[in-house]
């Protein structure tokens, strides 16, 4: 799936959630804040060569940096207590780490797309997310202005990702290059021009590759709380846990080690990655249609987005 085809999805869903007939729908702006956790499933094995050219102190531990992004969501209303969202998002996931493995990935073809050599250096990833999700919400305590729920989530999302050194060690790679330091005929430091590579390690869906961005899935849920400020104002808080299946959220592809008829092999290792995400915004309700009237025709205060008349 491509970004393409994002309006037809939409227009899908807008079918499917036309049949609802939703007295109040709401409309949410908001920021949101993630931080890639961990890796799951079944880890790499790093290969021979890999593993010789590690550290023991060194660590695949990434260290999570603040990020901000944006989303907008429009609710329907599908029950007394519930509602059902359809939600467009664009997020961030950045970390960094000081003292790196030396990856698999390294020893691979498609490194060589980037760097000839690796050099022992902090790392850092950037990650963005664009999102299409679809939301369910259920709420808690009928009439209070505070109504807690619970969420889950669905998700298909738009991958692209950085993964370059953190500070390029420009004395290291100039040691690596074995120039020669004097001139023979004068006794003196020869002066080089020495160009510095690209500092990308890897890169897809962004500006550094022309490869599109990586379409995943991510399923998840959370908790959170609704906040009524008046009659059609609300402030709403989550924090939801997803599950996403692409393995390069941390800007690194995985790759395993295995050995096959006496031959070193790395093979592509499919994984999946952990995210945890706050956000926070406002929610603007409207009245619309005829189906969440009671028998005299009053409206039912037990919606969450209820508002007096």
């Amino acid at each position: 799936m491509t970004l393409r085809k994002i309006p037809l999805l939409l227009f899908l869903i807008f079918v499917v959630i036309g049949s609802a007939k939703s007295q109040l729908i709401g409309f949410r702006l908001g920021v949101n804040s993630n931080v890639f956790v961990n890796e799951l499933g079944t880890s790499d094995v790093p290969h021979p060569d890999a593993l010789a050219a590690t550290p023991a102190i060194n660590t695949q531990k990434f260290v999570p940096q603040p990020t901000i992004g944006v989303e907008a969501e429009i609710l329907f209303q599908v029950s007394p207590m519930s509602h059902f969202g359809v939600e467009l998002e664009y997020s961030k996931l950045k970390g960094y780490n000081n003292t790196p493995p030396v990856y698999n990935y390294y020893l691979t073809p498609y490194f060589n797309q980037f760097q000839d050599s690796y050099i022992d250096a902090p790392v850092a990833f950037n990650t963005t997310l664009f999102n299409v999700a679809v939301n369910w919400k259920y709420f808690f305590f009928k009439t209070s202005p505070l109504k807690p729920f619970v969420k889950l989530t669905g998700v298909v999302a738009f991958v692209g990702t950085d993964f370059q050194y953190r500070e390029f060690p420009v004395e290291e790679y100039v040691n690596q290059l074995e120039l020669p330091g004097f001139d023979p005929n004068t006794n003196a430091m020869i002066d080089y021009a020495v160009e510095l590579p690209n500092t990308i390690l890897y890169a897809r869906g962004t500006s550094n590759t022309d490869q599109e961005k990586w379409p995943a899935f991510h399923l998840g849920g959370g908790v959170g709380f609704d906040y009524s400020i008046n009659e059609r104002w609300s402030f709403q808080v989550d924090g939801t846990a997803t599950v996403i299946n692409s393995g390069i959220i941390n800007g690194v592809p995985n790759f395993t080690y295995e050995k096959v008829d006496e031959k070193d092999m790395l093979r592509y290792n499919n994984r999946s990655s952990l995210t945890l995400q706050i956000s926070a915004g406002l929610v603007y309700s409207i009245s619309v249609g005829e189906s969440g009237k009671g028998p005299r025709g009053e409206t039912d205060p037990n919606l969450p987005f209820y508002r007096k008349k």
